[in-house]
């Protein structure tokens, strides 16, 4: 949470969250450069710093079967966040763990993700159907629709025009 006491989520212009990534050294007011996982690096002093993300994951690694709250209340990071980021799949509940969370179409228990496997292919397919759909309205075909047309014997290419 941010000092107004609300959650820092935010989304950018292509859906993607961002976790409070640190921008500025807070030991030299350097920048801080992304190395992976989580982890930031001053460009200056090479003082390291964490977003959420990895902060979460570091906690995780080293207290394994940690809950939400547990985490929070360690990290700083809002339960809202963990759970985006189990969503994201970025995180995974372990298969020991008593918690779990649900398919968003048919309900089933999962452990990250949004949809249990087969909902999944389910959303995918139903996607890709509307995409075609879509692509149609702009008068552009499918692979299978090209394919077709030149197993007809159609010219591909007419010269002089």
């Amino acid at each position: 949470m941010d000092t107004t006491g609300k959650d820092t989520l935010k989304m950018d212009a292509f859906g993607v969250v961002s976790y409070n990534r640190p921008y500025v050294c807070k030991k030299c007011g350097g920048v801080m450069v992304f190395k992976g996982c989580g982890e930031y690096a001053c460009e200056d002093c090479r003082t390291k710093d964490y977003d959420d993300y990895g902060k979460v994951r570091n906690y995780i690694e080293q207290n394994q079967g940690a809950n939400a709250a547990e985490i929070e209340s360690k990290t700083g990071v809002s339960q809202k966040a963990i759970r985006q980021m189990l969503k994201e799949s970025r995180l995974e509940i372990t298969a020991d763990s008593v918690a779990f969370m649900r398919c968003e179409l048919c309900g089933a228990e999962i452990r990250s993700g949004r949809f249990c496997p087969a909902c999944e292919v389910t959303y995918h397919r139903k996607k890709e159907s509307q995409m075609r759909e879509n692509m149609k309205g702009f008068g552009l075909e499918s692979e299978e629709e090209r394919r077709n047309r030149n197993n007809k014997g159609e010219k591909r290419f007419l010269r002089g025009e």
